[in-house]
Parts: C-alpha cells; structure tokens; sequence
C-alpha cells in the first residue's frame, strides 16, 4: 500500500513547492509599484483638483416657499451662467446652502457654521428683517460679508447699518415713497392699513404714514397689524368697514392677499374706495389671487412679459428654458444677489471680506430690472420697482400703466441718513456728485412755491418702449422726503 502511495506524495510535494517558487517572484514585482510604460505610450496625468470659492446662503425654504423656490431658482441660474463663463478669480464657485425656518438664532448658527466649518467667504440671503438683522449683527462681530437679500427694514441700513452689510431689494422707505404719491393724489383723509406683524410691514407702515401725514391732512381709522400665526380674513374685512375708510393700504401676499380679497369682494369692501397694494402686481401674487384681482387698484410688481429690455427679456428667456416655467419676482432677486458677489469679486480681485466691502462701494451690477448701483452712503442697492394699476387682459390678471421707478430717486436727503447711519454724520469728504450739507438745507429751508423743484422725468430703462413710461406721479409739494417728516431727524 504504502508503495503505490509514494509517487503521488512526490507529485505533491513537487507542485507546492513549484508554487511557492512563483508566488516568491510574484511578490518582490507588486510590492516595487506599477510598472514602466513601455517607449511610446507616456503615462496619462492625473488631473489636479478644481480650486472652488465657497459662498453661503440662508433663506428660509420650508416656511417661505412661494418666495424661497423662486428665489433659489434665480441664484442658481446665476451660478450656471457664472461657472460657465470660468467662475471667479480662476476657481469654480460653490453655493452652500442653510434653511434658517425663520429662526433669527438658528440663522445666526447657520452662518457660524458656513463660517468656521465650510469655509464660505461671503454670505447673503434672508427674508424676514428679523432674520437680517441677526445677520447682520453677526457680520460686524466677525468681519464677515453679507448682502441682505430680501429683509426691508431701514434699520439694516440706517440705525444699525455696518460696514459688513449691504442690501439689495428696495428698503422700506423706498417701497412707501413709490406708492405715496399716488395715495397722495386721492386725496382721502381716512385710511385703513392691511399688514402682517413683523419688523419688514411694520417699518413700510410707518414710512407710508409718516410720508403721508408730512404732505396731508389724514387719519389712519384702522391700524391693527395682523398677527404671522394665524388670520382671518372675514373678520379682518369686517373690522376695517367698521371704521368706513375713504381709502386702504394693503401689504397682505400670497394666499392671505387671496383670501383677503375674496373676503373683502363679499363684503364689497373695495367698492368706491381706492385701494394701494405693495407687491400685487408680483406675477407670483396675481397668480395666487386665481382671477381674483380687482381692477384699478395702484399697485407695485413686475410686469415681466411685458418688459420689452434685452436685459429682461434674456432673463426670462433663460429661465424659462432652465426650469421650464417663467421666472418670479424673488427669481430676480436671488438672480441679482449672486450676480451682485460676482461683480463685487471680480471688482475687488478677492473674497476678502475687507476689500470686498470697500469694493461694494458705488459697485454698479447689470440685473434683468436694468442698471444698479450699490450706494456708499447707506449700503443701499439702487434695485427700483414698477408702479402700476392691476388690470385683467383677454382672461388674465396683470399690471397695466406701468412705470419703472428706479431706487435712486427713492431715497430721503443724504443728510438724513448721515444723521441716521452710525460713522457717516461726519464723513467727509463726500463724493464728487453730492451737494455741501449748507447749500441742501438752504435750498430745503427757503424754496418757495414758486421755485419747488419739479417732479423727476419718469424714464425708462434703457430699451423699454416709452409708451410704458407715462408721467404717473403727481407733483410732490416739495422734496421727497421732506424735512418734516416724523421718521426722520431734523435738518437744521
């Protein structure tokens, strides 16, 4: 047995060690690395790593989602085109992006951590004033850039402004100062004001107020802020034809615009009383009234198919194509901003917080309302707003007689906001298109009647047909912002 066992335990033997012959040979090859291309066929390079600019944004997306998802639209819409033209300063650009839901601490954690975490070096974005106060607040504290996107209280800019911060959409004051002309020029001395409970409609309130008590003689009947929470709209519309208004101010949005109207259509509150509306001719707002929209009321938004500017129409046509429906109001504003940071980048040759805020100075910025200038004195775009009538056209709601009132003509004395804005009361010296302080309060103190300064030409932007550009403002009895106005500090 054991014989014929013998010649098999020698083939065995044999194959191990002829096995371990091979894997010997095998393992000094692996462990010295890939070998050498052959002559002729080089190895290829292995790509270096794109270098990326990091900018944060912070809105509030699930509580705001009619305004958010637009708005997100646009900012992207801006990324692809800015990446696509080769990015900033030789390096793609990245968008991180934070839901504050409208919490100003959970805001103010999100920019902590874009900061210190991801590395962003610039911020912009919030909604409520609340939230861009926060921010505010925390730019300052830690040198950080940030451009408020939506916020409208005056406060961002004039009381509490920064060097940090900046601000795009049109503040409060300008928001009340294209409107109060032509609440002005109804000429009803008792007025019900419609608007929510929060920093943003309670300070475009008092600037309609005070603009209009400065020029008129009236009684604000109704003024009761609506609570953010909760609203009722029957009760609301039974409450202001109480106190028989001449006229009424409305700043309710999307589905509280919607059943604010149809509740107060009901109750035929509107009939025979002029009706001013901030933001209801947005696209996005008529869209929510479904048809709802009463006709003639003096309304600001954004006529967007019928703005015939290559800079507008390019915008639409873009989105339209990206996104396959047409863009809204907010889609213009997260458009501009990001546009804004590209141009202030380019323009300061760094994401420096430090040399980006002093290239924001007197930065000017292409966006699809036209032409925009960042203002040294307080911070403030330039950004303007249509003023018009609601109307309905072959079945459906727009803006008819429309004009475009650009931010620049908006804004109360310089002196003013000196007064107002911390470290400018005594800056000096001023820029080369701006009047001494001596000659403007002469000019303020001593015009008369006689030589009051006509209304500005309403012009348009550069490429809208004229016929959209009517004079739509009555004559102002004086400056725009008058030195009596209760918001505003004496100018002696």
């Amino acid at each position: 047995m054991t014989f014929f066992l013998l010649p098999r335990l020698r083939w065995l033997a044999t194959l191990c060690l002829l096995s371990s012959s091979l894997g010997a040979v095998a393992a000094p090859a692996a462990s010295a690395g890939p070998t050498t291309p052959a002559r002729g066929k080089p190895a290829k390079a292995v790509p270096a790593p794109v270098p990326v600019l990091r900018i944060g944004e912070i809105n509030t997306y699930k509580k705001q989602p009619d305004f958010s998802q637009p708005y997100r639209r646009g900012w992207e819409l801006a990324l692809a085109q800015i990446n696509a033209d080769g990015g900033l300063l030789g390096q793609k650009v990245e968008i991180l992006s934070r839901d504050d839901q409208g919490v100003v601490d959970d805001a103010v954690k999100a920019a902590q951590a874009l900061v210190d975490q991801d590395k962003v070096t610039a911020i912009f974005g919030g909604y409520s004033s609340e939230v861009g106060l926060g921010l505010a607040h925390y730019a300052v504290e830690n040198k950080v850039f940030y451009l408020a996107v939506a916020p409208l209280t005056q406060r961002l800019t004039w009381q509490e402004g920064n060097r940090y911060t900046w601000r795009l959409r049109p503040a409060a004051w300008m928001q009340a100062a294209a409107i109060a002309p032509k609440a002005l020029g109804q000429r009803k001395p008792r007025w019900a004001l419609v608007y929510r409970d929060d920093e943003s409609d309670r300070a475009t309130a008092d600037a309609f107020k005070s603009l209009m008590k400065t020029f008129q003689k009236v009684e604000f009947v109704y003024d009761t802020p609506q609570a953010k929470d909760k609203f009722d709209a029957e009760a609301l519309v039974t409450a202001i034809a109480q106190t028989k208004p001449d006229a009424i101010f409305n700043m309710l949005t999307g589905d509280a615009l919607r059943l604010f109207v149809g509740a107060g259509n009901a109750q035929q509150l509107f009939e025979q009383r002029p009706v001013v509306s901030l933001f209801t001719g947005d696209p996005e707002n008529l869209q929510a009234l479904g048809g709802l929209a009463p006709a003639d009321w003096i309304v600001t938004g954004y006529p967007r198919d019928a703005v015939d500017t290559p800079a507008n129409q390019a915008f639409v046509k873009a989105y339209t194509d990206k996104y396959g429906s047409p863009p809204q109001t907010a889609s213009v504003l997260g458009y501009s901003a990001l546009m804004s940071l590209a141009a202030g980048i380019k323009r300061a040759g760094s994401a420096d917080a430090e040399q980006l805020s002093t290239a924001f100075a007197k930065l000017q910025v292409s966006t699809p309302f036209g032409d925009i200038e960042y203002r040294a004195i307080d911070h403030q775009s330039t950004l303007g707003m249509w003023l018009g009538y609601t109307s309905r056209i072959d079945g459906v709601d727009g803006m008819d007689r429309y004009v475009y009132l650009g931010g620049a003509r908006l804004q109360p004395l310089d002196e003013h906001i000196r007064r107002l804005r911390p470290g400018t009361a005594e800056r000096a010296p001023r820029g080369a298109g701006e009047a001494p302080v001596a000659a403007t309060t002469a000019s303020t103190t001593t015009a008369t009647a006689a030589d009051a300064p006509s209304p500005a030409t309403l012009v348009p932007p550069p490429g809208m047909d004229r016929t959209h550009a009517p004079q739509a403002l009555p004559t102002w009895p004086g400056d725009l912002a008058d030195k009596r106005s209760p918001l505003l500090p004496p100018v002696h």
